[in-house]
């Protein structure tokens, strides 16, 4: 059959090149995000859309005010120069596609019956000697407004880098796009680097029926006493929290579930996916199943 190149959707667009000899194949989720620069002087509610903005050329047009934040704490804040606006700009996006990128590779079902015949299967086959694999990708397309936008984020410039905000995703902080770590009391000397803009962005890779793509632990923590699930939703186990979607950097097998979605209608193998780190992958390399060595001998079409 011939893939779906392109899907085109509400929640997140998606493109997918099959393999050539030498390349592999590549599936990338495109997120359209309005970046809004916030105007700490005026009451907003980002959660319904709504993202007063300003863009000082000097200082002597910088407005001020306190902004709520992810818990309702105001922190005072100021609207943005605009030279700091065009860095930062250039900043979230390169180090949000930074973190999502070279880490997951999706491996394809084996067997015919999984949905990929020869032909398929071929596609994604971009050296004989390496597995059939598709890299994902994440690209983020910075819109020059709300329309056409698949996420919508308000950004406050903090008044002083001594405050403390919390971020969510329809808001985050000039401070979100700079990696950060943190130590937690229950794994001692293990520091935890994460970039918060990275982390926010993961919850606008939703399906389309629902609000935000969820924590990595949301379901354990639904288990636990309601003063304890905030904290325990970023990850009970070391593992979780290492995860984007925890308090960390790793993307996992829960973070490649909108890829590992797409993939599906973009192939029409609705089963047998699975989803591999590329430093495990790494170490398959050597691993070409039989139906793959049977195909790499023949002509592509």
């Amino acid at each position: 059959m011939v893939f779906r190149r392109a899907i085109m959707q509400g929640n997140f667009d998606s493109v997918l090149e099959p393999a050539q000899p030498g390349r592999t194949a590549k599936l990338t989720i495109r997120l359209k995000v309005a970046l809004l620069p916030r105007d700490p002087s005026v009451a907003a509610n980002p959660r319904a859309g709504q993202h007063p903005t300003h863009l000082a050329n000097n200082m002597t047009q910088v407005r001020r005010g306190s902004v709520p934040d992810a818990n309702g704490d105001p922190v005072a804040c100021r609207s943005w120069l605009v030279h700091e606006w065009n860095a930062f700009k250039i900043q979230f996006k390169r180090i949000v596609e930074q973190t999502w990128d070279n880490q997951m590779i999706l491996l394809p079902p084996d067997g015919a019956e999984d949905g990929l015949n020869d032909n398929d299967f071929l596609q994604l086959i971009g050296n004989p000697r390496i597995p059939a694999h598709v890299e994902c990708a994440l690209d983020i397309e910075l819109m020059p407004g709300i329309a056409g936008s698949h996420a919508q984020i308000g950004v406050v410039h903090l008044a002083s880098p001594d405050l403390s905000f919390r971020n969510f995703m329809h808001l985050i902080s000039n401070d979100s796009a700079e990696m950060g770590s943190r130590v937690k009391d229950q794994w001692p000397g293990r520091r935890i680097y994460h970039v918060t803009a990275a982390h926010e962005v993961g919850h606008w890779l939703r399906d389309p029926s629902a609000k935000l793509y969820e924590h990595i632990d949301r379901a354990y923590a639904e288990t636990l006493p309601a003063d304890e699930q905030d904290d325990a939703q970023y990850g009970h186990v070391l593992s979780k929290r290492l995860a984007i979607m925890g308090s960390g950097n790793l993307a996992t097998e829960y973070e490649a579930q909108p890829w590992l979605g797409r993939i599906r209608r973009h192939t029409g193998a609705l089963f047998g996916w699975s989803m591999v780190h590329r430093a495990n992958f790494a170490h398959m390399i050597s691993t070409v199943s039989g139906r793959q060595q049977r195909l790499a001998q023949q002509p592509r079409i």
